[in-house]
């Protein structure tokens, strides 16, 4: 009466849980970094970028507001990052760009990196220093070198602690200042649960 049946239950269960809060953002940016070292990265910026909202909107001096308390500043400030991730993307995008105008000789430290990576990828280059030939490896750790050096006499390290201090005290400043409660309702209730105001 009883037969014995085989099922093949082979395979891998991989039970993910939903996770919250900073942990959610160090996922998302270990999923971002993926996808950049895949070669998405242009498309990845687009998507953000395509995602902007109205400058309007993003300057209205009519919702500038100090928040109530603690708990409001904290869910105001990942509100509007998350809101106007794109709008601050382009903030970012266009100091960067200042700051290669002002800095011509970092756009041509820039652009010769450039031109000896690709020339580096294009093919199969052989390099010889006295009677040792370099590996790929090799070669792409003195073309890093020489890169950093270029980037370090151009002055790269001031500039870049410039644009990323300016850009991070402008997304500051607005996130926690922009009243969030002026924005359109999230359609999902998870993202930000309501704080009672005390």
């Amino acid at each position: 009466m009883s037969e014995n049946v085989n099922i093949d239950l082979s395979g891998e269960i991989n039970a993910t849980t939903e996770k919250k809060g900073f942990q959610k953002y160090v996922n998302d940016m270990e999923l971002l970094l993926q996808h950049v070292r895949s070669g998405a990265g242009p498309a990845l910026v687009m998507g953000v970028l395509s995602t902007r909202k109205p400058w309007t909107q993003f300057v209205a001096t009519d919702n500038f507001k100090a928040p109530a308390s603690i708990p409001r500043l904290s869910r105001r400030f990942y509100r509007n990052v998350e809101y106007f991730q794109a709008n601050y993307l382009m903030i970012f995008l266009g100091l960067f760009a200042y700051c290669l105008i002002t800095s011509p000789l970092l756009l041509i430290a820039m652009v010769a990196s450039a031109f000896g990576y690709k020339k580096l990828t294009s093919g199969p280059n052989t390099w010889k220093i006295g009677g040792w030939e370099l590996t790929k490896t090799q070669q792409y750790m003195v073309a890093a070198g020489c890169s950093t050096l270029l980037m370090w006499l151009a002055g790269a390290g001031a500039v870049l602690f410039w644009v990323l201090g300016a850009t991070v005290t402008v997304v500051a400043l607005h996130a926690s200042f922009f009243d969030a409660e002026v924005l359109p309702v999230s359609d999902d209730p998870e993202k930000f649960p309501m704080i009672e105001q005390v």
